[in-house]
């Protein structure tokens, strides 16, 4: 039985100016919270905290116990040894100091033990969320704004692009659907890019999106492509899955992890095992683009079967802030 005289939890957290992965979940599992009434927050310099929740930087002027919530590591060795080692030290010490961790995926569990060793803190695996009131199937899409008819095929992808996403490789399958197919389709591509993408018949270059209006983009698309070379819980598949737009992405990373526990989409056995051991990332191997096809092929056949088996529960941004709660309050109970 809830005791409704217990005093809430007072959690602290970052300022979230970034715009990026982890300044936008952590602003969404924020909100959450509060929403919910779940536990009291308030940011991590209001000295009244219970305990923090950092996001790959810890400050923390009140020496309050925290959550580190690890996004990833340097690891491309085309940096020097000590650059890596300038990079890796804030979020080795965050681990190291932590009264609890939270990784966003085993992939990610696996990477920080290779690296640096096995945490001695209590740590969990939690995967993001999002808000499925506005992730959501229903809804507008943006296909008229795009000249694309209700009844053509849309592939959608979404990145912060760098080499690591393998645009070029989603590109030449998406190409190769159509030749192979004989089926036209489009290809609308979200996201900031790193270089210029050539002109293509049927490809809507759209570029960057800001997280509140990116909903009725991904139900532009029928598949989500995303190809990314060992990324750790992206928000992007997040996304697409709560819009329940299915995804297909290659066996390398936490992205498999996101796929299998919704049911969301096809993994494709495309890259040869990670070795845990530092590697070119931006000069990233390129994928089976056969399998991929393959897939593509598949999912295009099976569209309505993969749509209907998306289980958007466990990227919930309620489900998991009540999962973040759970956790800081046993640590902060300890």
């Amino acid at each position: 039985m809830i005791n409704p005289h217990k005093r809430k939890t007072k959690i602290g957290f970052s300022l979230s100016r970034g715009g990026g992965g982890p300044s936008t979940f952590m602003k969404r599992m924020r909100q959450s919270i509060a929403k919910q009434k779940l536990a009291n927050t308030a940011y991590f310099f209001n000295p009244l905290t219970d305990i923090n929740i950092y996001a790959n930087i810890v400050r923390n002027p009140w020496n309050k116990p925290y959550i580190f919530r690890v996004d990833g590591i340097t690891f491309d060795s085309a940096l020097a040894a000590e650059e890596t080692n300038r990079r890796n030290q804030p979020i080795f010490d965050g681990i190291d100091h932590a009264a609890g961790i939270v990784f966003q995926a085993a992939f990610c569990l696996e990477l920080i033990s290779r690296f640096h060793g096995k945490p001695s803190a209590p740590y969990t695996i939690i995967n993001n969320g999002v808000n499925l009131e506005e992730f959501s199937p229903k809804g507008s899409n943006r296909r008229e704004q795009l000249g694309i008819d209700d009844n053509e095929l849309v592939f959608i992808t979404s990145a912060k692009w760098r080499a690591h996403k393998r645009l070029n490789s989603i590109i030449d399958v998406f190409n190769a659907f159509q030749k192979v197919t004989g089926q036209q389709a489009h290809l609308v591509i979200l996201g900031a890019l790193d270089q210029p993408v050539p002109n293509a018949q049927n490809i809507h270059i759209v570029g960057h999106i800001p997280p509140e209006d990116l909903a009725p983009w991904y139900r532009t698309g029928d598949i989500c492509l995303f190809f990314s070379w060992l990324d750790h819980c992206p928000n992007t598949v997040v996304e697409s899955l709560a819009c329940g737009v299915p995804v297909i992405c290659t066996n390398q990373g936490g992205t498999r992890e996101l796929i299998e526990k919704t049911k969301g989409g096809i993994v494709v056995e495309a890259d040869t095992p990670f070795p845990f051991k530092p590697v070119n990332l931006y000069h990233p191997p390129v994928p089976d683009q056969n399998a991929l096809l393959d897939a593509v092929i598949t999912m295009v056949e099976n569209l309505k079967y993969f749509a209907a088996a998306i289980d958007r529960t466990a990227i919930d941004i309620n489900v998991v802030a009540q999962r973040y709660v759970d956790f800081a309050e046993i640590l902060y109970q300890k």
